[in-house]
C-alpha cells in the first residue's frame, strides 16, 4: 500500500476520531456553533496532521499488535484508561461548557482563554518539531532494526516531547472550556496511561543502548524541562 494511500486512511480515522470526541458531544450539548469549539476543533486538526505528514513522507506506522504496551497486560489496561478516559475529558468538558453560561468577555475568562491558546499552539509546535526530529522513527513503542537514538533538537531538552505535547494538548482543551473536573479526569488519564508508556519505552531504549541512553537519562528530563 502506497504511503499516500495510508496517509488518507489515518486522516479518515483522525477525522472519525474528532467527530466522536468534540463534535458529537458539542451537537448534543447544543455548543457546537460555539467560536471556541470550532477553534479546538482546528486546532486538534492542526495538531494531528503531522502524524498525517509522517505517514505520507515515511511509510505506514508498525502495527498496533506489535506496540510494546499493547503486548503487555498493564500497557493493555493502561490503553484501555486512555480510550476510555480521554473520552471522557472530552465528553465532560463539553457538557461543563454547556451548562456554565459564562460571560466570555470578564477580564477572567479572557485570561483563561488566552493561557489556553497559548497552551494548545505550544502543544502544535512541539508536537511538529518532535516529528521532524524523529522522523521516520516517529512511531508506536516498536524498536526497529536500524533504530537510532534521538537527542537533538527538541530531544535535547526533554526526552519525550510528544507525550508532552498530548498532555499540553488535551490541557488548553479543558482550559478553554473551563472545566475543572475534566482537568481532574486527565490527570489521572495521563499518569496511568503515560506512566505505562514511558516506563516501557524507556526500558526498551535502555536495553538497546545501554550506557549511551543512561547517559542522555542524566542530562535531560522526562517531560517537563527542569521539573520531571
Amino acid at each position: 500500500m502506497s504511503s499516500s494511500v495510508s496517509a488518507i486512511q489515518l486522516a479518515l480515522v483522525l477525522v472519525a476520531m474528532l467527530a466522536i470526541l468534540i463534535v458529537l458531544p458539542a451537537l448534543l450539548f447544543g455548543v457546537v456553533k460555539q467560536w471556541q469549539v470550532i477553534f479546538l476543533l482546528l486546532g486538534y486538526l492542526g495538531f494531528f496532521q503531522g502524524t498525517i505528514w509522517r505517514v505520507f513522507r515515511y511509510g505506514n506506522l508498525t502495527k498496533t499488535s506489535e506496540d510494546e504496551q499493547f503486548k503487555r497486560r498493564s500497557g493493555r489496561w493502561a490503553l484501555a484508561v486512555q480510550f476510555i478516559g480521554l473520552l471522557a475529558v472530552h465528553w465532560l468538558a463539553l457538557y461543563d461548557f454547556s451548562r456554565s453560561g459564562v460571560v466570555w468577555r470578564s477580564a477572567d475568562n479572557l485570561l483563561q482563554v488566552n493561557v489556553a491558546i497559548f497552551i494548545i499552539g505550544a502543544a502544535i509546535i512541539i508536537n511538529q518539531a518532535a516529528i521532524r526530529t524523529l522522523k521516520g522513527f516517529f512511531d508506536r513503542i516498536a524498536i526497529k532494526p536500524d533504530h537510532q537514538l534521538v537527542t537533538t533538537g527538541i530531544y535535547s531538552i526533554v526526552r519525550h516531547p510528544i507525550y508532552l505535547s498530548y498532555v499540553l494538548l488535551f490541557t488548553g482543551f479543558c482550559t478553554m472550556l473551563q472545566s475543572f473536573a475534566s482537568c481532574v479526569v486527565l490527570g489521572l488519564v495521563c499518569t496511568i496511561w503515560l506512566g505505562s508508556r514511558i516506563a516501557i519505552e524507556e526500558e526498551m531504549l535502555e536495553a538497546r543502548f545501554g550506557e549511551q541512553y543512561k547517559a542522555y537519562q542524566q542530562r535531560t528530563k522526562r517531560l517537563f524541562p527542569f521539573i520531571y
